[in-house]
């Protein structure tokens, strides 16, 4: 199985979708809260109002917080060239520019992100962020001036000139050290002074030192001071400590193979970026022990037992300050090539008719309700043994999936393509999605598709367009929502869900055609842009399908979520937005625990988080103004 990569880089590249909720989140609440509080600017720096970090910040810790809730003003490299810089009353700071830092010190830099700068469109991110946080994402944004190479140049002038006082780790007690030295590793003392002030204390307690160096050489000898104080994103990360993690592994097939001796593998994640690893053996009661962890309340860590080639994990395992022992389990499974216990527990379709082509993407979320993991088995035309077997109509062109490639992990052989991942037992343990495009010619089509297994649940959205007509038998035209401005068709089956499903559509699209919706997005934005409260949709119908089936997933929930309201429209608004906030948060959850179990590669959790995200924010803020509609109700 291949290693988690440290993913977490991927957000430099600015999606549409990550720009839209960026800009909503600085826009509006900067906006909305400087309209709110305009008798009531920013409070100038205090140093007294600045909480010292309790442990020296981790920059790696910081990055994610800092992609996703800074680098739309200061850009994904501190540059200063975020997507919604061009919307502020002056230049972002760019923190790749040691210039820019110079003589700024680590606490104004959380005071500013704490409380704000209403003035400049900086938000108060208190609210958010708590003050541990904070300090992770300034440790970051301090560390995109510097690289690890200058730092082993400062390293090494630091040891020649300066360790034998200061120390080797800038405690202050070196061999030669006098008794009033600085310990450069007070976080509280470092954390108020700007590398101004240390060069200034450098030139007046000894000027010699360092004479002959450039005013480079000296700069990272003062950055190799600053990082006794965080560590930077390339660091060791990871301490040991008193934590405790014992678990069991119980087989769960009915004569499977015996767990004693089998390999426990511990991992230790920040951000999902792997930090430390730890291995053991499954004792004869089926118990394994680590010990001597990390209890920081920052790291996650992730147990996995291999059995007969498959890897199977246990839930993402974290400490709290409270804590130095954690349990949990692992189930392992036997193996069978016999589909069954498959059947797909959701399918979701959404049709998107564009000039001479229809786009459609599929959701589908596997179950498997046996005791053994579908393995599969080699068949004529693949290598490797298949498991999941999926139908796509004969014409269908450019098929991609968001978490594989056809001809690697998918793999087609007429009308099927097939998953070469085993599905291990439990409910939607497997989901695929993807994509395809059915070009036509003329202004109708028709097309079928027939399933392989039971389906649970199915639903089929139909972006809606002026002439269109939609004929779907079996199905009923439940509803028409509307979401930023495009209105589908949700159409459901009138009884169970079929096992073979017949499109007919009319009045589409035909190649040259305009498409109004790219029309009206065009003037939407030549008219949002004469103002400075514009917001970005969270979700654009004719966006760049390079996004994938994530535009399907974020639309069938915010959807189906709509048609829920307007179904139970006698019970509490709020409650429902409660629920729905509820579930998307633990949607993000299972999807971070997809992911560091390797379950779906870096860039689509990225992209599908980000997504998720979205919709999170879309639902607070319809609840926020629900909850401010109820105080301000007569």
């Amino acid at each position: 199985m291949r290693p988690i990569q440290q993913m977490l880089r991927v957000y430099a590249s600015q999606q549409w979708w990550r720009r839209g909720a960026a800009l909503l989140i600085l826009l509006v609440a900067a906006t909305a809260y400087q309209a709110v509080y305009a008798q009531e600017p920013s409070p100038e720096f205090d140093l007294s109002q600045v909480t010292p970090p309790t442990s020296p910040p981790l920059a790696i810790a910081g990055e994610a917080i800092y992609q996703e809730s800074c680098a739309p003003c200061h850009g994904a490299q501190g540059m200063g060239d975020g997507p919604t810089a061009a919307q502020l009353p002056g230049p972002a700071t760019a923190f790749a520019d040691p210039t820019a830092l110079w003589e700024r010190s680590p606490a104004q830099l959380f005071h500013t992100t704490k409380f704000g700068r209403i003035e400049k469109l900086m938000p108060p991110w208190q609210n958010q962020l708590d003050d541990t946080q904070i300090w992770q994402a300034v440790a970051y944004a301090w560390s995109l001036h510097t690289t690890q190479r200058d730092l082993e140049t400062g390293d090494e002038l630091y040891a020649q000139s300066c360790a034998n006082c200061h120390g080797a780790e800038g405690a202050g007690d070196g061999p030669e050290a006098s008794t009033d030295l600085v310990d450069f590793t007070d976080l509280t003392y470092a954390m108020a002074l700007s590398q101004a002030d240390w060069q200034t204390g450098w030139q007046n307690a000894h000027p010699e030192l360092g004479a002959d160096w450039t005013p480079e050489q000296q700069r990272l000898v003062l950055e190799t001071i600053r990082a006794f104080s965080y560590k930077p994103p390339w660091a060791n990360a990871y301490e040991p400590g008193s934590g405790v993690i014992t678990g069991t592994v119980a087989q769960g097939t009915p004569g499977g193979l015996a767990v004693a001796g089998l390999t426990a593998n511990l991992e230790a994640y920040i951000n999902f970026a792997p930090v430390a690893a730890f291995t053991t053996t499954v004792d004869s009661a089926g118990i394994f022990t680590f010990t001597t962890l990390s209890t920081d309340a920052t790291i996650d860590y992730l147990v996995s037992v291999a059995s007969e080639e498959i890897r199977y994990t246990s839930p993402i395992l974290k400490f709290t300050p409270e804590q130095t022992q954690l349990q949990t389990g692992v189930a392992i499974y036997g193996t069978t090539d016999d589909d069954a216990a498959l059947r797909v527990e959701r399918l979701h379709w959404i049709i998107d008719p564009r000039p001479g082509a229809l786009v459609v993407g599929e959701v589908l979320s596997f179950s498997n309700d046996g005791d053994r993991t579908f393995v599969g088995k080699p068949i004529t035309g693949t290598e490797q043994a298949v498991t999941v077997a999926l139908r796509v109509p004969a014409d269908a062109q450019e098929l991609t999936f968001e978490n594989g490639e056809l001809g690697g992990r998918f793999q087609q052989v007429g009308d099927l393509v097939y998953d070469t991942t085993p599905v291990v037992p439990g409910q939607g343990t497997r989901q695929i999605i993807m994509r395809y495009f059915l070009p036509h010619e003329g202004g109708s089509y028709d097309f079928q598709q027939a399933f392989r297994y039971p389906i649970d649940q199915m639903t089929i959205l139909v972006a809606e367009l002026a002439q269109l007509q939609v004929e779907i038998p079996g199905f009923t035209l439940a509803s028409r929502e509307t979401l930023q401005g495009q209105t589908y068709q949700l159409w459901q089956p009138e009884g169970v869900a079929p096992t073979e499903v017949a499109v007919q559509l009319a009045g589409l699209l035909q190649a040259g055609d305009a498409d109004p919706r790219a029309v009206a997005q065009t003037e939407g934005t030549q008219s949002a842009a004469t103002t400075s409260t514009a917001v970005v949709p969270l979700l654009t119908p004719w966006a760049p399908w390079s996004v994938g089936g994530l535009v399907v997933v974020a639309l069938v929930g915010v959807v189906l979520w709509s048609l829920q309201q307007r179904r139970r429209g006698g019970q509490d608004r709020l409650q429902e937005l409660h629920s729905q906030r509820d579930e998307l948060i633990g949607r993000i959850a299972h999807l971070d625990d997809q992911h560091a179990i390797q379950d779906i590669d870096n860039a689509a959790w990225q992209r599908e988080r980000a997504h998720l995200k979205a919709q999170l924010l879309y639902i607070t803020n319809l609840l926020a103004q629900q909850q401010s509609d109820k105080r301000t109700a007569p």
